[in-house]
């Protein structure tokens, strides 16, 4: 993770954390959760370190619906594209 993808994490007040995650589903490997009780990002810790910041901006997407600084869209799945395209973006402008 970047120092400034970390001091935006700060900024939000999210605290990131690596965990094993273990897998998910048809044992496709979970990358990251989001706990909006905490707020919390954990990443698998197995994940690569590009991943890993891939996964932090995504779910930094999450925290901000959850705090309704964006609008949460109906839809899981168009969420997760937003999320995703909410990642690309932010790493872009990390580098």
């Amino acid at each position: 993770m970047t120092e400034r993808l970390r001091r935006i994490c700060s900024e939000y007040g999210v605290v990131v954390r690596f965990d094993d995650l273990g897998t998910w589903g048809n044992a496709a490997e979970l990358r990251s959760e989001y706990d909006p009780a905490v707020p919390e990002i954990v990443v698998n810790r197995l994940a690569a370190p590009q991943l890993a910041a891939h996964a932090i901006a995504h779910e930094l997407y999450h925290h901000r619906e959850a705090i309704g600084e964006i609008e949460r869209l109906p839809h899981r799945k168009d969420r997760e594209r937003a999320a995703d395209d909410h990642a690309i973006k932010l790493m872009r402008e990390l580098q």
